[in-house]
């Protein structure tokens, strides 16, 4: 299912009327998606590239636990996965996937949400971000409410992280002025572009999507777009490099359509659909100390189902690892742990995966031994 971003209301010139533009995405992925990826790429795999089960939360032991698990975020003792069917957090223990607390949406008030949307953590703390009131509320790693912060135009974001001092780093939608530093009293402090070459910059919104890497603490933040062949990581000043992922992907070429849904008196409501044949080669990002994790997508092997590391400080290409499935949601601990999420046709789960140096047919015969 494609994401749906809901774009702030805007005034009409007469009326004064709310306009509100629901932008849908759309991917379609076939198999001329890599047809412009040239040369084979040459991945290392590490060592322990294959991955074991640990536990496992809902699935067919408890099918009525997770509805649609989009999002994942990791503290020291938590694992809180935000579930966009119920549009409730549920936190289970790191270590055995115990249920620890769930928030539900109840409204607007303090610690309250209506319409989550992203989630962003850090070693105690999980923030979510509700799309009704772009609102971040931040709680502590027991469920407890601690602040809350208003982000400016939130269902615009693609992808944010929680810094020291209550500060947020956003990615918005689109390349100009894409990039935001945001304090804890919702005052944005500097709005900086995405670095794609001058002709993109006033692409579609779609074309220009990116991830800003999770757990980004530092000053510099590494940025992980869905298309084209370069990942950046971007200074405290708004000095970029790039750098080439190991499997070079296409730039999206993006068909707009618009439709009028509903017109009134008071109010337009108008449909923007934007859709591209072009796979992402990116399916988001994460950062552990100075190692960036990409989740790879449209690659010539193992497409949906890779992971590769790279290293921060130069860029440089370190070594890959396989997943096991393709997962709606990941978040990695800093030991290699992995977290990762499933939507099934009739059940969902979330599943805590550990590496290991077997190799796949090592693990069936391990398993049927069970």
């Amino acid at each position: 299912m494609p994401p749906t971003y809901r774009v702030s209301p805007r005034l009409a010139p007469r009326a004064l009327a709310k306009i509100m533009v629901t932008l849908i995405v759309g991917v379609s992925i076939g198999s001329t998606a890599v047809q412009a990826q040239r040369s084979s790429p040459t991945r290392r795999f590490h060592a322990d590239s294959f991955f074991i089960r640990q536990w496992v939360r809902g699935g067919t032991k408890d099918p009525d636990l997770l509805v649609e698990p989009r999002a994942i975020a990791l503290t020291d003792h938590v694992v809180v996965v935000l579930d966009a069917g119920t549009r409730e957090l549920h936190a289970f223990d790191v270590t055995s996937g115990a249920k620890r607390f769930v928030l539900k949406a109840t409204g607007e008030g303090p610690g309250e949400f209506k319409q989550p949307m992203q989630l962003a953590a850090t070693a105690q703390h999980v923030g979510v971000l509700d799309a009704a009131t772009s609102r971040l509320t931040v709680y502590s790693d027991s469920g407890r409410f601690l602040w809350t912060t208003l982000v400016p135009d939130g269902p615009a974001v693609e992808s944010m992280c929680l810094l020291p001092r209550g500060r947020i780093r956003v990615k918005y939608l689109g390349a100009t002025r894409a990039i935001a530093l945001i304090d804890s009293s919702g005052t944005t402090l500097s709005r900086t572009p995405l670095p794609v070459a001058r002709a993109r910059q006033n692409a579609p919104s779609f074309a220009n999507s990116a991830f800003i890497a999770d757990a980004c603490a530092g000053e510099s933040m590494a940025v992980a777009p869905y298309f084209g062949g370069f990942w950046y990581r971007i200074a405290s000043n708004g000095a970029a490099k790039r750098f080439p992922y190991i499997e070079a992907g296409e730039e999206a070429t993006v068909t707009t359509k618009q439709r009028r849904l509903e017109r009134t008196a008071k109010h337009v409501m108008t449909q923007t659909t934007m859709t591209t044949e072009v796979s992402p080669i990116a399916r988001g990002a994460m950062q552990r100390g100075d190692t960036v994790i990409v989740e790879a997508g449209a690659t010539k092997i193992h497409s949906h189902q890779l992971l590769d590391y790279y290293r921060a400080s130069d860029g440089a290409y370190l070594y890959s690892r396989r997943l096991p499935f393709t997962p709606t949601a990941l978040a990695i601990a800093p030991n290699g742990r992995l977290f990762a999420a499933s939507i099934g046709t009739e059940t969902s789960l979330v599943v805590a995966l550990s590496t290991t140096p077997l190799s796949p047919r090592e693990i069936a015969k391990q398993r049927q031994r069970k």
